[in-house]
């Protein structure tokens, strides 16, 4: 660098940075913290789409989950109600559904049925409007509301609350809580409006207490390495300049904090000292030939300027290798921490010359005459003589730590980040012991072209798509308008089943459409319906396992395209169809599908009904016919008289006459319990529930044939499969960022060294110390996350640091001695010495994440902290031994000028 400062300079450029500082500083303390799952994903993202499309149909948008806890629900659901009304009523909510409202199938006491709740056939107005233990028996069995949103103990409730669109997360959610800390309950919450209040206090907490860990820490070193304030005050005071300013302009452009991007002013500080560090050891260093203060930081500006720059245009380099990264927060962490380097490198070349100049510090630190560290030149010393066996013990080290890598695994679970003591750990557990989870997959069904909501194969498909995810231990609970349908047909036939027509279809419908809560598992608008998935997230990747198994099972088994005919059995390509259906049905349950099952459907549609009832218990037939005889009032007759009328004996004329109207009324369930029969006999591995539902294929009136107008959309959302992308895109946002890292690194190092050899002789102790941290996560189970996937590009970028140092001073040291062993001696006894204080300031300025309160930034400390341990002391014992095994001809090519001072 060839920049000359004076006093006066000194003084103008001191006043304008603390003019601005004042100016960011007002930006910077308006900052906050905002953390969603769904943000980290590109907003152009397919399944980001699709879940933000989904999410705004069915106002699935900040669902907060709330159970609260009772001695028995069944004596406060006068309390529950007036929770659900309270709610309703909130302008931040858009939809409340509770035990009260959920969509139910009623029976009226003269036996009508209808889709109604509980809230239209209870009065819940107080504690004597209604009888609890009546509503007990009422709800025991009933599949619509218990384990859904009453616990199997009976002492819990759920309520789902959407929140309204575009409102303020976060003070939505306290409008929310406020509710039910108002009621005085023992309520457990949880969502992502509640989480990022929460993370928002720990993250603000975490700031608090680390910037001072950090600051006494790093002031520590500095004060044991330079025995004066200068040394102390000026890389410390540089650094929370760099940061005031970086979060200033972090507010400036709207961008909140996030777990991730809140380790910016942390790692600013712990990298941005180096700078600072190498400026006053050189200060020192010049001042120890006995010239002024002035002389001494234009010297040092001169000799180790341009080292500094390009140390940190390396580090920059590698967090700006981050921008390949598709994670929000990633990205962010890569621009902001880069952008604070920039502001700690202006700092440290400027304000901190200033104020040496201003204020003339003097050195007390213990130097030999030539300016060495004895400590470390007796080391290097012996370093360079057992070259051999220092080599075989580093590679050693990184042998066995490379066995380790292949157990790494990603996680971007937050949950799993925070303290057991946080509500929101509490009330996930909570959650998932009572309602066995505590968020949601979606499935989405889209009638397109001439299709709708009411076609029976449309809501087969999702009663079939819903009952395979029951197969899965992680799936607790499903919610789908198939089911309603189902229940809604057991209410008026005695067996649940979709009907295999659209005329019963529409008759269903009449029913269903217009309920309360139905709406948010159907749009009838939109011809659009969800099945909603209760799943246990602690363990994404069983997640992922039935992610991957619930689309393949789509891709194989679910029309898309498909018309309605009316079935004829004597058409091949109808049949056909017929046994698709029937497969689609029988693996959704997990059994095991045989031809002679389509068979013995076929031949049953075929065959007169008198040779069915032949077949059929006659126990079986006479207690239906009775049930019949009884429902028109006359009386019941034995068996006896039943066999001699099937045996043409006479009997009553009113017997046959209501025979024969049994028959023609019977007729389907005659046939379906023929099959149920036979079925029964076979090895198909489901349940009788399930034999009995499929049995009632056999009175299918129509049949849908692949290819045509209808079109079915299924697509799987939710924030468990977003965050299964986002741990998908932890991997590969890893190896794209190294890559770049190394590249630019690379690019900027042979450059300023004047060689290709030694360009990549510099990668050496930066991918020996991504290896060992590598080895190290899978050792110790760390896993990798938003945090942790940056820790390979800052080890390249930070890592490099220490060789630009060594190199630069070898590169000196050899121009003037030309002897490779007093060069390497030498230049560890100097600039080694910066090299350590340097190395100790980032280790100590990272390790500060360990006492985070957030998992991710602990172990994001710990890593980070470890690799800054490794690579100084890899540059400090490689580059001895490497220098001093290269040939002189090399050596005094690399020795010359770089290309960019050539050029000058």
């Amino acid at each position: 660098m060839k920049m000359q400062l004076n006093s006066k300079k000194a003084s103008v450029i001191v006043v304008s940075i603390l003019i601005l500082t004042v100016f960011f500083s007002l930006y910077a303390s308006k900052v906050s913290v905002r953390d969603n799952i769904s943000s980290y994903v590109p907003k152009d993202d397919p399944d980001k789409l699709i879940y933000d499309e989904v999410a705004d149909r069915f106002g699935l948008n900040g669902m907060i989950l709330t159970a609260v806890k009772y001695d028995d629900v069944y004596k406060h659901f006068d309390e529950i109600y007036r929770l659900t009304e309270t709610l309703k009523k909130l302008d931040v909510v858009d939809n409340v559904i509770s035990p009260v409202n959920a969509p139910r199938i009623s029976t009226t006491e003269d036996g009508d049925i209808s889709v109604g709740n509980l809230k239209s056939t209870y009065d819940f107005s107080n504690k004597n409007s209604y009888e609890p233990e009546l509503l007990k028996k009422e709800l025991k069995n009933d599949e619509m509301i218990k384990g859904k949103f009453i616990s199997e103990n009976g002492k819990s409730v759920l309520f789902a609350i959407g929140l309204k669109k575009n409102v303020e997360e976060k003070s939505a959610g306290l409008k929310v809580e406020n509710v039910f800390k108002n009621a005085n309950v023992n309520y457990y919450i949880f969502g992502t409006a509640i989480a990022n209040r929460e993370i928002e206090e720990i993250v603000k907490d975490n700031l608090l207490k680390l910037i001072p860990i950090v600051l006494i820490l790093v002031m520590g070193v500095l004060y044991f390495s330079y025995k004066n304030i200068a040394g102390v005050l000026l890389p410390i005071i540089s650094v929370l300049l760099a940061d005031i300013w970086t979060v200033g302009i972090m507010e400036l452009l709207g961008i909140d904090f996030n777990i991730t991007t809140s380790a910016v002013p942390i790692a600013v500080v712990g990298i941005g000292t180096a700078y600072s560090i190498h400026i006053i050891s050189k200060y020192y260093e010049e001042l120890h030939r006995g010239i002024s203060a002035e002389q001494a930081v234009n010297e040092t500006l001169k000799h180790v300027g341009t080292a500094v720059i390009l140390s940190a245009f390396t580090t920059i380099a590698g967090f700006l290798s981050l921008l390949t990264a598709d994670l929000t927060p990633v990205w962010q962490l890569g621009i902001f921490t880069s952008l604070g380097i920039a502001l700690a490198l202006l700092m440290a070349t400027v304000f901190v010359p200033s104020m040496l100049i201003i204020f003339k510090p003097k050195s007390k630190i213990n130097l030999s005459e030539d300016g060495e560290s004895h400590i470390l030149k007796y080391i290097t010393e012996k370093l360079v003589h057992h070259r051999a066996l220092t080599l075989l013990l580093i590679i050693g080290v990184v042998l066995i730590t490379t066995f380790f890598i292949p157990k790494i695994k990603s996680d971007m679970q937050i949950e799993n980040f925070m303290s057991a003591k946080t509500n929101m750990v509490q009330s996930s557990k909570f959650l998932r012991e009572n309602f066995g989870g505590n968020d949601y997959i979606f499935v989405d069904f889209l009638a397109k072209n001439e299709n709708n909501f009411r076609d029976f194969y449309f809501n087969r498909a999702i009663r079939d798509v819903s009952e395979f995810s029951k197969n899965y231990e992680i799936i607790s609970q499903v919610t789908n308008i198939g089911d309603v349908v189902a229940n809604l047909t057991e209410g008026f036939t005695g067996i649940k089943y979709i009907p295999g027509s659209n005329s019963a279809m529409e008759q269903d419908y009449m029913l269903i459409e217009g309920s309360e809560g139905i709406d948010k598992i159907l749009s009838e608008e939109a011809n659009e319906s969800i099945s909603q998935m209760m799943v246990n997230t602690k363990s994404f990747s069983k997640v992922k396992i039935f992610e991957k198994e619930l689309k393949n099972y789509i891709n194989e088994n679910i029309l898309t395209e498909y018309t309605i005919k009316e079935f004829d059995i004597d058409n091949t390509e109808h049949v056909k169809a017929f046994e698709n259906e029937i497969k689609e049905f029988i693996i959704s349950r997990k059994g095991k599908y045989i031809s002679q099952i389509t068979d013995l459907f076929i031949k049953t549609k075929k065959i007169n009904i008198e040779n069915i009832i032949n077949e059929l218990d006659k126990n079986y037939i006479l207690k239906l016919f009775n049930k019949y005889l009884e429902e028109y009032g006359e009386e019941p007759i034995s068996i006896k008289t039943f066999e001699n009328y099937l045996n043409g004996k006479e009997v009553d004329e009113y017997i046959s006459e209501y025979y024969e109207y049994f028959i023609y009324d019977y007729e389907p369930i005659l046939r379906a319990n023929y099959v149920e029969t036979k079925l029964k006999n076979m090895d198909l591995g489901i349940s009788n529930a399930q034999i009995k539902e499929l049995s009632q294929y056999v009175n299918d009136e129509e049949v849908p044939i692949p290819g045509g107008k209808r079109i079915l959309s299924v697509r799987i959302t939710g924030i468990p499969v977003l965050t299964n992308k986002v741990n998908d895109m932890v991997f590969e946002n890893q190896k794209e960022s190294m890559m770049l890292a190394y590249v630019l690194v690379f690019i900027l190092f042979a450059l300023q060294m004047h060689s290709i050899i030694l360009g990549l002789l510099a990668l050496i102790p930066i991918t020996l110390t991504i290896i060992v941290n590598f080895g190290i996560m899978g050792i110790t189970g760390i896993s990798l996350n938003a945090a942790t996937v940056t820790i390979a590009s800052i080890t390249i970028g930070t890592g490099i640091d220490y060789t630009i140092h060594y190199l630069t001073r070898f590169k000196k040291e050899y121009r003037l001695s030309k002897d490779k062993f007093k060069a390497a001696v030498r230049t560890s006894a100097t600039s080694g010495r910066a090299i350590v204080i340097n190395s100790l300031a980032v280790i100590l300025g990272f390790a500060t994440f360990i006492f985070s309160e957030i998992g991710m930034l602990s172990q994001f400390g710990i890593l980070t902290a470890t690799a800054m341990l490794v690579a100084p002391i890899l540059t400090l014992t490689i580059f001895p031994i490497l220098m001093t095994m290269l040939n002189n001809n090399l050596l005094n090519k690399f020795s010359k000028d770089s290309i960019l001072k050539q050029k000058k």
